[in-house]
């Protein structure tokens, strides 16, 4: 399958392609490459995101070809080659395939977009185990949900381990561990949320801990459900992204297919009128990870369906 084998060819420049860095420029060379073999005609813009135009293009497909340290073959990358065989498909479609920059560090390419298209596509894996779990090879994307990421500060008395009663402690630990279980009790149905990330201080194995720091990631593709799971954890907002709602490209062409929300965000977010499509996630739906992957058969689906829309909408 040559989408797979276009896929290998990336991976093999390197596992870990950070944002313009270059192993990334490596990738977007090699996508250069195959765009003017299909006889599209190169760009790049300020952010050196890369495009290979046909006619007006007033229709976008594409993704990104940066990766994460412990990165796949598939995430960002199959949107790209996906768009590279949809387009091969429809020689007199005015459509771009486009490779956004730095999208795991931001995203910063596709943020930087000024000039926009009627529309823009993206295969994605799912980067889950949903569409596994339903036996289902492709799902249509609703929704890019919405994120709020803070902290909460919890203060505490430093006083010796050994000779310190339980009952006359302050430790700021056990007060964090308490609001721990109920950020996940907190999240209902339609909404996640995770504290990932701990400082303790003085981070000693024989002092209790007098102050300790709890990151907080809340999301959800409802705003509603949003500010409701934000106001019951009752943490320190830093930063807060509202819901993205999808187009209907994808669900027009399969209006059988599941729909589903993505909990990570992705390029679709910047770009107004943009339609995405998950490809389901084998191996438990590990992602960033060596072993994420997905069947050549459900690769092949999401390329028809990809085909499809922009035939449709290019039309």
């Amino acid at each position: 399958m040559r989408a797979r084998q276009r896929l290998d060819e990336i991976y093999a420049i390197a596992q870990h392609r950070a944002g313009y860095s270059p192993e990334e420029d490596a990738a977007h060379e090699l996508a250069a490459r195959w765009m003017r073999e299909a006889g599209l005609e190169i760009s790049r813009d300020d952010a050196g995101n890369l495009f290979g135009r046909r006619g007006e293009a007033r229709v976008w497909a594409g993704s990104h070809l940066d990766s994460v340290p412990t990165g796949g073959r598939f995430d960002g990358a199959l949107g790209v080659v996906a768009a590279l065989e949809a387009a091969e498909r429809l020689p007199a479609a005015p459509l771009a395939v486009v490779a956004f920059r730095a999208e795991e560090t931001g995203p910063m390419g596709s943020k930087t977009v000024t000039s926009f298209p009627d529309a823009y596509l993206e295969v994605h894996i799912e980067q889950g185990p949903v569409l596994a779990r339903l036996g289902e090879p492709l799902g249509v994307v609703t929704a890019i949900a919405g994120q709020a990421r803070g902290f909460r500060v919890f203060e505490g008395r430093a006083d010796h381990a050994g000779t310190t009663p339980i009952d006359a402690r302050a430790d700021a630990l056990v007060d964090a561990a308490r609001f721990i279980l109920h950020v996940r009790e907190s999240a209902r149905e339609g909404t996640v949320a995770t504290v990932g990330a701990i400082e303790v201080e003085p981070n000693a194995t024989n002092v209790v801990p007098a102050k300790v720091t709890v990151s907080v990631d809340a999301r959800s593709a409802d705003g509603d459900l949003l500010a409701a799971l934000i106001e019951e954890i009752e943490f320190e907002v830093q930063w807060k992204s509202d819901p993205v709602p999808m187009s209907d490209a994808f669900a027009k062409v399969l209006p059988d297919a599941p729909r589903v929300v993505s909990g990570a965000g992705h390029d679709a977010m910047f770009i107004p009128n943009s339609s995405m499509l998950f490809v389901r996630s084998l191996n438990g739906g590990i992602s960033h990870h060596p072993d994420e992957l997905s069947s050549d058969e459900d690769i092949a689906l999401a390329v028809d369906a990809l085909t499809a829309a922009l035939a449709r909408l290019a039309s």
